[in-house]
């Protein structure tokens, strides 16, 4: 299966190459090429920039525009990046649109929905996308059309007020869920993305937003921690929220150590006291986003500590196969292998320069991997 897998990616890679002829080289140098997939998946950029202007956000300080932009490449150019990244594998790599700009935003959208469209039509790849937009009937088809089972987080952080002081440019939280209540109507995987959690404020208000979100027909949430940079802590102080500032201050392990260093808080004990509200409501608390993604496609994975998620019954039959295909498809030559049902251990003599084999076979097979070359745990 999995070499099958390997060469249709080849064999829609140099179909690319032919129609894009010299727009390929592009394509090429493009950062899609060679990325290698975060635990969430591979994530890929619809347009540069942002203009919600949400006061907790981190990408304004990565030196990201305000202004947004569409992402430069072209629908063809984006897939084939992808084709021929190293770790993007057709039906088994997750990809998630949203990284570092809303997606639907009135300058990239027309090309956010292009890309999802051709990288379902090429690639295949379970497509999950985080918005805070108002998904409306246009967006809802083109989703569905893409992918049928396209995984959609709708971002929450707060409600009313809070909302308005915290995203002052971004449809209000009633309105996005609204439109998910809409979308899962017809038919698409809709999760609720509260994040990121802001002490006294997301805690406090998160029972209410649960309670509309059930509403709509929503049933699962992820959770996500706040990261802080230095221009964060300003932006909610000039906002008027000096006591969440210090809140937040409280709980940090340490100060950022410049204007781009994001800081995670510690807020286990906010998640903790969440989740507990959700399961008490009925909705399913996932561990991650990726989670929604595997859930919404049926799927199983059972690569981090995270897991194991998704469908017990699409787990891999026969992952020492499947692993000793792969290899054999990339020519990694490899003294032994062997799965335990928590690791599959894989002995090396010598691995090529800028290979992270550990990273492909737990994007390829979704199991985790031990990589030992002439015994050494890499």
């Amino acid at each position: 299966m999995i070499a099958d897998l390997w060469e249709k990616k080849v064999t829609i890679s140099n179909e690319l190459r032919r129609l894009l002829g010299p727009k390929a080289r592009d394509a090429e140098r493009d950062p899609h090429s060679k990325r290698v997939p975060r635990p969430c998946g591979i994530t890929i950029h619809t347009g540069i920039g942002c203009n919600f202007g949400c006061v907790y956000c981190y990408v304004p300080d990565m030196g990201f525009p305000m202004k947004p932009r569409p992402y430069p490449l072209d629908p063809l150019q984006l897939v084939y990046a992808l084709s021929i990244n190293p770790y993007v594998i057709p039906r088994r790599t997750l990809a998630a649109f949203g990284s570092v700009t809303e997606p639907f935003l009135k300058e990239t959208k027309e090309r956010a929905l292009a890309y999802m469209r051709e990288v379902g039509r090429w690639l295949e790849l379970p497509l999950q996308v985080s918005t805070k937009s108002v998904l409306d009937d246009e967006i809802i088809e083109s989703l569905l059309s893409s992918d049928r089972d396209f995984s959609v987080l709708i971002s929450i952080s707060a409600i009313g007020n809070e909302a308005e002081k915290l995203e002052p440019n971004a449809p209000s939280p009633e309105e996005r869920l609204e439109g998910a209540g809409r979308a899962v109507k017809k038919g698409l995987k809709v999760t609720l993305f509260l994040r990121p959690i802001i002490p006294r404020i997301t805690d406090v208000q998160a029972e209410r937003i649960f309670e509309i979100a059930i509403s709509k027909g929503i049933r699962e949430v992820v959770l996500g921690t706040l990261r802080v940079t230095p221009g964060i802590i300003r932006r909610l102080r000039a906002v008027g929220l000096k006591d969440v500032v210090l809140e937040i201050v409280r709980r940090l392990p340490r100060s950022p150590r410049n204007n781009s260093d994001q800081v995670t808080i510690r807020g286990s004990d906010l998640k903790k006291k969440i989740s507990s509200t959700a399961r008490r409501l009925g909705l399913k608390v996932l561990p991650a986003s990726c989670s929604a993604n595997i859930l919404a496609h049926g799927e199983w994975c059972e690569a981090c500590n995270m897991g194991p998620c998704g469908s017990r019954e699409r787990a891999l039959r026969d992952v020492e196969r499947e692993a000793s295909e792969l290899l054999e498809v990339i020519g990694i030559k490899f003294k032994d292998l062997a799965y335990d049902g928590r690791f599959l251990s894989v002995k090396v003599r010598e691995l090529p320069k800028n290979v992270h084999l550990k990273t492909l076979i737990e994007v390829a097979l979704r199991v985790k991997a031990k990589i030992l070359v002439n015994g050494k745990n890499i």
